[in-house]
């Protein structure tokens, strides 16, 4: 397989793991209920505002960790037990717990706060198209790194464009077992990011 696709897939279905966009649809919907809402534009607005943090955190992730002094290994890490962590508590549930909590009542701002941010583009995605995005340096890797975004974005779009659809289709069973087997996935690929930093600092 091209190295090229590999990093592709392999990227998009981290981001999918770490985003993973069911775990913000019982929000969504609580939301909403009751309440006049233009699902299109807010749908539009939620996958927008995720492409736009995560392709700046591409292109501008490095330059920041520069700014700031914080060296690559110990982002990765960071990022790592970051990751790990947000697993964990999805393989648990802790996660959906969370959200049915957090009910934001403006309706203009709930597509970029909490839904965009940082529910969907939180620390956990940004920390892994930064760390990609170092660990794949030059500007042909890093706008390949836009594909799996744009594709996470898509899907983000598809779901809450049609999410009283969705939720009938998978039923609150159907989105907590999705939600545990992404966990898992994280999990694993946080393993292999702190497995990795713990080696360069060896």
């Amino acid at each position: 397989m091209f190295p090229e696709l590999t990093l592709i897939i392999k990227q998009t279905t981290a981001l999918i793991a770490i985003v993973d966009p069911l775990i913000a649809l019982p929000l969504y919907l609580a939301f909403k209920q009751n309440k006049k809402v233009d699902e299109s534009k807010i749908a539009k607005n939620i996958s927008l505002t995720v492409f736009i943090v995560l392709v700046l955190s591409i292109f501008l992730g490095q330059s920041i960790l520069d700014f700031f002094g914080i060296s690559l290994v110990s982002f990765k890490l960071c990022g790592g037990l970051l990751l790990l962590i947000m697993g964990i508590d999805m393989m648990q549930g802790r996660d959906q717990k969370k959200l049915e909590e957090v009910i934001d009542n403006e309706v203009d701002l709930i597509a970029y706060v909490p839904l965009g941010i940082p529910l969907l583009a939180g620390p956990g995605a940004i920390s892994n198209v930064i760390i990609a995005s170092s660990s794949n340096p030059g500007l042909i890797n890093q706008t390949l790194l836009v594909i799996p975004v744009a594709v996470v974005s898509l899907l983000i779009w598809s779901l809450f464009n049609y999410a009283d659809v969705v939720s009938k289709k998978i039923g609150s069973l159907g989105s907590k077992v999705i939600t545990r087997i992404m966990g898992l996935i994280l999990g694993a690929l946080a393993i292999e990011i702190i497995t990795k930093a713990i080696l360069e600092i060896l």
